[in-house]
């Protein structure tokens, strides 16, 4: 093996974390009306979280829903995509590498795969990440001026 891939366990981490919390906000939002507060599913499965987060940016609640905004859905595509980047990478290491479970070391055209994988779910979060935080200030803060500054900092910049 002349070069190998070794994945830094902070980024393996992550890549783990982000598929079920992504899955989760993903169907959350494809699930509207449903989803929403007093809808069937939102107790059970989305809640108070949901609850909370949707008061502060309001594309992903009842006013965003009522509007047809189709930008949390495009976004929530972009999400799963990374979520399965992220998820294709972690397989890529740890079913093709060698060593422990979190010091593998990737080879060949595997180490190969696991770079460019990898990148392309850098590049995905990076834009992602972008793009939800220009939104509002292009937007003139049409779903989060409501806000006080302090739970627009809490939650929304917070939690980005």
């Amino acid at each position: 093996m002349a070069w190998p891939h070794v994945p830094r366990i902070p980024i393996l981490i992550w890549c783990i974390w982000v598929f079920p919390f992504t899955l989760w906000d993903t169907l959350y939002l494809a699930l509207r009306p449903y989803s929403l507060p007093g809808g069937k599913w939102n107790e059970p499965y989305f809640g108070s979280t949901f609850n909370t987060w949707a008061a502060v940016d309001q594309i992903y609640g009842l006013k965003g829903w009522e509007e047809k905004d189709g930008w949390v859905l495009a976004q929530s595509a972009m999400n799963m995509l990374e979520a399965v980047l992220c998820i294709t990478y972690v397989w890529i290491v740890w079913g093709r590498g060698t060593g422990g479970l979190w010091s593998k070391r990737v080879g060949g055209r595997a180490g190969g795969m696991a770079c460019l994988v990898g990148f392309g779910a850098g590049a995905v979060t990076w834009v992602k990440s972008a793009m939800y935080f220009l939104r509002e200030p292009f937007g003139h803060f049409k779903y989060t001026g409501h806000n006080g500054w302090k739970p627009f900092l809490v939650t929304w910049v917070g939690m980005k």
